[in-house]
């Protein structure tokens, strides 16, 4: 049996795409590979895991083929089929797909060039080689600017929330089940879900703790214990992952809690408060500084207590005023999941040629889904149809036809209702890809950006501003086009853009897709301040997806909103008030 990551299984099935595409495969199979690809790279489990477990159908986008595949991969550690299709590619096409910017057909052009990989990319690049062998110098440029901007990324290698979260999940499911633990918390930047995770750190209760460490050591998946103490252990999970747990006796549960929940700031100045009122705080309870006794508490709201102060939700302990409000008993009542009443961007197969990834399933099935998740609405948001195979007229006429599908189903009295939405994209000049004769057939759009990201601050910012002036354009989506640990968000002046949006009613979107929780939580709380109004979505291309919600709900918590701020926990009727054109 061999062991691969869900990147590196991720990345063999790109190559696979990048091998059918330069040999001109059938659109299906690049498309399949490709969905496979990306569910596997987005998945909050592991895929080996889930392949020993009989599990891989949780997984969207993997048909019986690939699932096939994937199982003689597992193990013999290579595919027979996948070396055959990729037999005559040079080798350092497959390195170079991996640089922002390079994509199969440009890789097999360099190789044939002479370039080797990404180290031998960057020498011809620096010493200008491939643009004296005839390569072209604006794209040369381009991927130079690209190769930049990773090599200044931070290689911290943190893992994305909702994969972390998952694997606490798993984790926390397991510790419940022995009556050994009385309480288990989730520690660190996971318990304030930060849109990045270091690592897994868990707190647990229990008055027999040398049992609960036993049967901590003996959880499935363990690839490795490397430290097993009295109070103390630490485990490598099969994928790699370290995992840290500490024990305490339930009187001290809510000290060791909060301490090791953080943030380093939040505990910074709450200490400095503390000292200030004669108290000494630490992962063992409050000391009175005067009599030396310590207070034990068992839970957060008791540890508060005795600062006489409210207990900060997690999400916004980082020393941004939380201690000042939670002194006065002033703190927000933060939105939560339960107030979401629909999600406004789950992509559905409507639309035959779209302009960018489509969605999987029918607007039926997504309409069923919301339906179970409690939603009241749910908006049908595909992708514009594309320039490339659509000229002005039929776009309107593929933006009819999907207004009559959605009325079809809204016709047939089952709730929840279907908003007629479109992802629109925002052209360099900040004109739109769909002309208004099409528009006029949605409940609103929402404008993305999806190329020339490299424009400067002041572009950018005219780009996004003369796109929002559009009347059908409603929401301004994944705001700061950043995809976690691969890109940067781009240049954008975004007091303009928040003064804009609250002036004219528009909403920017809180992205709950996993590598983006784009609008990031400190712009959230900055837009609030100057009214701004935000959209929690999901930008779901297949309905297994439309449970990431919690994630974006997360985000406009670290961002200090309320249910009021965001419009999606409106009812019906006030949604249509304010999308109304």
């Amino acid at each position: 049996m061999n062991d691969f990551t869900n990147a590196e299984v991720a990345r063999k099935l790109q190559e696979v795409t990048a091998a059918y595409t330069l040999n001109k495969g059938n659109l299906f199979q690049i498309r399949a590979y490709e969905n496979a690809a990306t569910s596997i790279e987005h998945s909050t489990s592991e895929v080996k895991d889930l392949w020993e477990e009989g599990n891989l159908d949780k997984i969207s986008g993997i048909g019986e083929a690939i699932k096939a595949h994937l199982d003689e991969l597992f193990k013999t550690g290579k595919v027979k089929h996948w070396e055959e299709i990729k037999k005559g590619i040079p080798s350092g096409v497959f390195e170079l797909l991996g640089i922002p910017g390079i994509g199969p057909k440009t890789a097999l052009k360099l190789a044939k060039m002479g370039v080797s990989g990404k180290d031998d990319l960057i020498h011809q690049l620096r010493n200008n080689i491939l643009v004296k062998k005839g390569f072209s110098k604006p794209l040369a440029r381009k991927i130079g600017d690209a190769l930049k901007r990773e090599s200044a990324r931070p290689k911290d290698g943190r893992m994305l929330l909702t994969f972390a979260f998952a694997q606490a999940e798993r984790i926390l499911e397991y510790l419940k089940k022995t009556p050994d633990i009385e309480k288990v918390d989730a520690l660190g930047s996971l318990r304030r879900m930060v849109a990045t995770i270091g690592d897994l750190d868990f707190a647990i209760a229990s008055e027999t703790p040398q049992k609960a460490i036993d049967y901590i050591v003996k959880m499935p998946g363990i690839s490795k214990v490397s430290e097993k103490g009295n109070t103390k252990a630490t485990i490598i999970l099969s994928g790699g992952l370290s995992v840290d747990f500490i024990v305490v006796d339930p009187a001290s549960y809510g000290a060791l809690l909060q301490h090791f929940t953080g943030s380093k700031a939040h505990n910074i100045h709450l200490r400095s408060y503390a000292e200030k009122n004669g108290l000494s705080l630490s992962e063992f309870g409050v000391r009175n500084v005067k009599t030396s006794k310590i207070n034990q508490t068992s839970t957060e709201e008791e540890f508060y207590g005795l600062l006489k102060m409210q207990v900060p939700p997690p999400e916004i302990r980082e020393d941004t005023d939380e201690i000042e409000l939670a002194i006065k008993h002033q703190l927000p009542q933060l939105v939560e999941l339960e107030d979401i009443k629909g999600d406004l961007h789950v992509h559905s197969n409507l639309i035959a040629k779209p302009s960018h990834d489509p969605g999987v399933n029918s607007i039926k099935e997504i309409a069923k889904t919301a339906k179970k998740l409690g939603y009241r609405y749910v908006g049908s948001c595909d992708h514009q149809p594309s320039q490339a195979n659509h000229n002005a007229e039929e776009m309107i006429q593929v933006l009819e036809k999907k207004k009559k599908a959605i009325e079809q189903q809204n016709y047939s009295g089952h709730l929840p209702r279907v908003l007629n939405l479109l992802e629109v994209d925002i052209l360099p000049d900040g004109s739109l890809g769909v002309p208004d004769g099409a528009l006029k057939y949605l409940d609103f759009a929402v404008a993305s950006v999806h190329s020339s990201f490299n424009q400067s601050r002041n572009q950018m910012t005219m780009r996004i501003l003369r796109a929002l002036q559009n009347p059908y354009v409603k929401v301004l989506g994944h705001p700061t086009g950043r995809l976690l640990n691969k890109r940067e968000s781009y240049k954008v002046d975004w007091k303009k853009v928040f003064k804009f949006a609250a002036k004219n009613n528009k909403a920017l979107e809180i992205n709950a897709y996993p590598d983006r929780l784009d609008l990031p939580d400190i712009l959230v709380r900055e837009a609030k301040e100057y009214g701004v109004k935000f959209v929690v979505s999901t930008d779901s291309h297949n309905v297994s997806q439309m449970d990431n919600m919690r994630f974006g709900v997360a985000v406009a918590r670290r961002g200090w909103c309320e249910a009021k701020d965001i419009i999606n926990t409106w009812d019906f009727k006030r949604l249509l008030e304010w999308c109304r054109i």
